[in-house]
């Protein structure tokens, strides 16, 4: 299984790739909206990365729906932590069924 430091490095890779920042400009805390400036079709090309990067599919659909059930139903934005959680999640309930 993949370890939640490699995952991010991989999560970090993609964002970059597609918002075009710099090295060390995203942490966990980054907001995608607020931090990053990152626009709805961004999280397309995110989710395509992060799949290349990794060989797992992100459906940001599932990834907020998860969020919201985590945070709350009055989120405007997601951090790169959230994400993170939520791949980790989703790797757990793979192995699960497996």
């Amino acid at each position: 299984m993949i370890s939640e430091k490699e995952l991010f490095e991989k999560i970090e890779e993609a964002v970059r790739t597609v918002l075009n920042t710099d090295e060390g400009e995203i942490k966990k805390d980054s907001m995608f909206k607020a931090d990053l400036d990152a626009e709805s079709i961004d999280y397309l090309d995110i989710s395509y990365e992060i799949e290349q990067r990794t060989g797992m599919e992100l459906d940001f659909t599932e990834a907020l729906q998860y969020i919201t059930d985590r945070k709350g139903a009055d989120i405007t934005d997601v951090s790169v932590q959230d994400v993170l959680d939520y791949m980790m999640h989703a790797i757990k309930e793979k192995e699960k069924e497996q």
